[in-house]
């Protein structure tokens, strides 16, 4: 599920076929912990990413790309289009030999994919889409706070749920 999406407790409980009562009492105690939000008056939501969170993401990216880039003796390129660089971060790291980099890689784009997918179209424009690989973070970072307001934006989805049942 994307951060900030919306957790319909009809839906949830005609899923796992219960009344409306346990789910609205197992979100109020992962509310409690910390693990979704409750919005008065909207519902309960996944929790959102705030800026920093978004923003500790993608410089962790970053990091682990120019871990790669050392690891496998490989300049990063001095300029490109974002779509260049985005295709040879992709290349880089499924030829990095390090499992444990690729892995820690892939665990933070795959929670920065549904942020970035927000932000392709107008949020990381800056009329420049060419450049070093630090203005191509740079853009993804100076994006963060419109990023996060768009995130705790969501409209509410259809949302297909498991039943965990053991």
């Amino acid at each position: 599920m994307a951060p900030g999406q919306h957790l319909p407790i009809a839906d949830i409980a005609g899923h796992l076929r219960l009344s409306t009562s346990p789910v609205r009492e197992a979100l109020s105690r992962l509310c409690g912990e910390g693990l979704i939000e409750d919005r008065r008056g909207l519902g309960y939501f996944t929790r959102a990413a705030p800026t920093e969170e978004i923003i500790g993401l993608i410089q962790l990216e970053e990091a682990y790309v120019r871990l790669a880039a050392n690891l496998n003796r490989v300049s990063t390129p001095l300029s490109g289009t974002d779509a260049d660089f985005e295709s040879w971060i992709s290349a880089l790291i499924s030829d990095c030999d390090s499992d444990p980099l690729k892995e820690s890689f892939e665990r933070v784009a795959s929670r920065l994919a549904p942020i970035r997918a927000l932000g392709r179209e107008e949020e990381v424009d800056a009329a420049v889409r060419h450049g070093s690989i630090e203005a191509y973070y740079a853009r993804w970072i100076s994006a963060a706070p419109g990023l996060a307001r768009r995130m705790r934006r969501l409209e509410p989805a259809d949302v297909e749920y498991t039943n965990n049942a053991v």
